[in-house]
């Protein structure tokens, strides 16, 4: 009697998502990255969900049989993974164990009043940057110029930001356009040479799934936080 006392829990959990929390993902966005002072590119891919850019999984090769997989939902949980590449492009559904989710924090939220969206025009191409809203500390710190030059038609894709600011940001003014960057990356200050550019390849339509338990989703302020382990992502 109570073993199926615990198998009927188990269904209820499952078929009702009780007992984890779902993450959909509907497209794979492939970029060419190449990263400063380096003549080589590699491939990084973004597994994404059209509709919700809180969070996203960021793909790249560790070496030749393995793929070093990041997930992130701004709201409080990441987690880094090492798959083998048959492994993670068959599956079509990920469960992560609790052991390897941990808590996010983004301590600087406050920076969203230092920084601001603003929208370019050069030549034939439009895209917006992300950069300080004060000049004299923008020289004093020597703080550097994110830019993304957005592929048209793609505005059914909200704005694809890794880094933490300006997802903030964006959250705070929604005042940039949709759709998937063509070309995304930073420029330091007063320097030429871009850091971490990103050149789209290709947008893949996908059905992909990743679950993390409920004992670990610290997206939810009741999960306990006594185990967890900050990591802060500037």
């Amino acid at each position: 009697m109570k073993k199926n006392l615990i198998l009927l829990m188990f269904l209820f959990c499952f078929f009702l998502g009780y007992c984890q929390k779902q993450y959909f993902f509907d497209y794979k966005i492939v970029y060419n990255l190449q990263v400063k002072d380096s003549s080589q590119s590699t491939e990084v891919f973004y597994y994404t969900n059209s509709k919700d850019n809180s969070y996203r999984l960021r793909v790249a090769e560790k070496d030749s049989l393995h793929f070093h997989v990041r997930f992130l939902d701004q709201n409080g949980t990441v987690s880094e993974i090492i798959f083998t590449k048959e492994e993670f492009l068959n599956a079509k559904q990920i469960v992560l164990d609790c052991e390897i989710v941990h808590s996010y924090n983004n301590p600087y939220k406050y920076q969203t009043k230092n920084y601001d969206f603003s929208f370019k025009k050069e030549k034939e191409e439009s895209f917006y940057i992300l950069k300080s809203n004060k000049p004299k500390r923008e020289k004093k710190k020597k703080l550097g110029t994110f830019y993304y030059y957005v592929k048209s038609n793609t505005e059914f894709h909200l704005p694809l930001l890794e880094h933490a600011t300006a997802y903030e940001e964006w959250k705070l003014e929604k005042n940039i356009p949709n759709g998937i960057p063509e070309k995304m990356y930073y420029l330091e200050y007063g320097k030429s040479q871009a850091s971490d550019f990103h050149k789209l390849k290709d947008i893949i339509k996908i059905d992909k799934m990743l679950e993390v338990p409920k004992d670990c989703d610290y997206t939810d302020p009741n999960t306990p936080r006594k185990y967890r382990m900050e990591i802060n992502v500037y």
